[in-house]
């Protein structure tokens, strides 16, 4: 029976996992002994992703990391409501060696003992707020979650919730930024669709991710036997100025000579590495040691700055060296909280650093009321101080900088400039808005794509965009009539709104030129019969005289509907002044008469946008008869 998994071992972690918290529950109810096979599985989560993946082999020192650093760190649940994870982890080493699945370690009876006597510091550890990062300093606002692993769903979407509460203008900035249109207030927010890069590109920009390297290297520095921390957890003073040398952390351990250093935790970014090494999985605090985890060593470059990405993002990326932002309730979690929004607004496309800072400032200030004044300056400096920390994970690039003098410092500074997300940021953004419960459409690669992707597209990029992942998609193919023929198939289904018919026969007629009339000649009297048929009559394929009038009047209105829906009123009438061997005034004067759901919808278009009075006047007398033939029809049914 499998109890030791390696990182790349995910699948046969979770079905182990799952296996072994179905017989856990069972034995707890045999035995009549207290446990939550939840907090269980969230005990084996913890061992697989950040101890050393045995499930069987339980230590004293695990049992301390995970009740009195992983889960204070990382669980957003009120304390009392968690006080029994220490009694579940008890009972599940007890479970294991009564299943005769325990190898080694301390002793159940051991194990137990500690769990009791670690109580009540585990509930203290629980509810301090030193422990707190952002994110479960947001969860905790929010109400509270129950356990769960960083960045799950109910996570994000409690960030998102509590920064609602907070500043409720931040869901119109992003409705703003993301529904251009401004409706359905109440659904989703959607994103996209937003182009996601390959495998190859993500991973390449995660293994050049500076930060990456530093926790790496920062790893190496700490391998076994580990260096030496003093009683507070930190590192000595001799390890520390090694780093900020080693890792170029720009902290300055003489204080510009006015003062010596006396903690390693007074210098703010080697801290910063530190915290994302241990949060992370990268090095462990064991014994009085910092010591490098093998397991992390052995993650790609993906899978390693999934786990630093997310440390990041859960303690706010920037560090806050003014303690007024944590007085002034809520900045401090809502300047935490837009690195998120950044991230995510980062997804409709490249912004100016100002744009960004303009964002924090509209979410950040109006809750505070009075006290705003006093730190605009300093959300103006956490805002640029965030996105240099996004350019060292790798997830964003900022360029066309200038440079300023900073009387302050008595040093130039690179300010402003125009931010966008590498391949990375977009993996990290978009898992970050999904789990946030905003909705993302990817935007496939069109040289890998089908026909119906390509389709899918229409009406959610702009025309000549999609027009270009058209003409990729079709020079991929091997063979360009083959390729006609589907085009035309996915284009003309009957599951197809009419704007999509339309852009496929518009494309069809640019990518494959004649060869397009006989693709698209079987789709004639098919779901969009009329649509084909104004098309082939356009292409010269077919002759309007020999086609029934009535029929060919449909076939415009689908026509006209289809760019009223897509471009508006005005479309309409340029469509209806261009089209048709009669003038405008005899068209619309013919069209009442149809019985065609979307006539009405037409006329009133050109009724009340068409500058030529007497068009305008009769589209209107013709919608007043198109509706009191309706009237008639309808009566004469009852």
């Amino acid at each position: 029976m499998r109890m030791r998994f390696e990182p790349e071992d995910e699948d046969a972690f979770h079905a182990r996992r799952d296996e072994l918290g179905e017989q856990f529950a069972g034995w707890l109810n045999t035995h009549d002994v207290p446990g939550d096979p939840d907090d269980a599985g969230l005990l084996m989560d913890w061992k697989w992703g950040y101890g050393d993946g045995a499930l069987d082999h339980w230590r004293i020192a695990d049992v301390d990391e995970f009740l009195l650093e992983w889960c204070p760190r990382k669980l957003s649940a009120d304390p009392q409501d968690c006080a029994g994870i220490p009694a579940t982890v008890a009972a599940f080493v007890e479970f294991l060696a009564h299943t005769g699945t325990l190898a080694g370690g301390d002793p159940p009876s051991r194990i137990r003992a500690h769990c009791e006597r670690s109580r009540n510091r585990f509930v203290e550890e629980m509810g301090n707020p030193a422990n707190f990062g952002m994110a479960k300093s947001l969860f905790a606002g929010a109400g509270g979650i129950g356990p769960g692993e960083p960045g799950s769903t109910e996570d994000l979407d409690a960030v998102f919730s509590r920064m609602t509460e907070q500043s409720p203008g931040v869901l119109d900035q992003l409705r703003e930024l993301f529904d251009d249109e401004g409706d359905d207030s109440d659904g989703p927010l959607r994103i996209g669709p937003v182009r996601v890069p390959d495998d190859d590109a993500v991973h390449a920009a995660a293994a050049s991710a500076p930060l990456l390297r530093t926790i790496r290297a920062l790893a190496d520095y700490c391998a076994e036997p580990g260096r030496t921390l003093t009683a507070k957890g930190n590192l000595r003073l001799a390890d520390a100025r090694h780093l900020v040398e080693a890792l170029s952390t720009g902290d300055d351990p003489t204080f510009g000579g006015r003062r010596k250093l006396t903690s390693a935790d007074e210098l703010p970014t080697l801290s910063w590495y530190v915290h994302l090494a241990v949060g992370s999985g990268a090095v462990r605090r064991h014994k009085g040691k910092l010591v490098a985890v093998a397991r992390f060593a052995a993650l790609d470059a993906v899978a390693a700055h999934d786990k630093i990405f997310r440390t990041a993002v859960e303690s706010g990326v920037g560090i806050r060296r003014v303690p007024l932002l944590d007085m002034i309730e809520p900045a401090g979690d809502l300047l935490d909280g837009c690195v998120i929004v950044h991230l995510v607004e980062l997804l409709h496309g490249d912004a100016e650093t100002d744009e960004l800072i303009e964002t924090a400032r509209r979410t950040v200030l109006p809750p505070l009321g009075g006290a705003a004044m006093f730190i605009d300056e300093l959300v103006v400096s956490t805002v640029r101080e965030q996105l240099e920390r996004l350019v060292s994970l790798g997830a964003v690039q900022i360029v066309d900088r200038e440079s300023s003098y900073c009387d302050d410092c008595d040093e130039a500074h690179e300010i402003g400039g125009r931010v966008s997300l590498t391949p990375v940021g977009v993996r990290q953004a978009v898992l970050l808005a999904r789990e946030g419960g905003i909705e993302v459409a990817e935007r496939v690669d069109p040289a890998e794509a089908g026909p119906g992707q390509i389709l899918d597209l229409v009406g959610a990029t702009d025309p000549t965009e999609w027009m270009a992942d058209a003409r990729t998609w079709f020079a991929a193919q091997p063979d360009p009539g083959a390729a006609t023929v589907a085009l035309a198939a996915a284009a003309l289904d009957g599951n197809r709104e009419s704007i999509v018919a339309m852009a496929g026969l518009q494309a069809l007629e640019d990518l494959a030129g004649d060869a397009a009339v006989e693709a698209v000649r079987p789709h004639l009297k098919g779901p969009h019969d009329g649509i084909v048929l104004n098309w082939m009559a356009e292409q010269g394929a077919i002759d309007p005289d020999t086609v029934d009038p009535t029929r060919f009047l449909c076939g415009l209105v689908d026509v006209l509907a289809a760019a009223l829906d897509a471009a508006g009123a005005e479309e309409v009438v340029a469509m209806v002044d261009a089209g048709g061997r009669s003038g405008p005034q005899e068209l619309v004067g013919a069209l009442w008469r149809l019985d065609h759901p979307r006539v009405a919808d037409v006329l009133e278009a050109v009724g009340s946008q068409h500058s030529v009075k007497a068009v305008a006047k009769a589209a209107r007398k013709a919608l007043v008869q198109h509706r009191s033939m309706l009237a008639d029809r309808a009566a004469q049914a009852r």
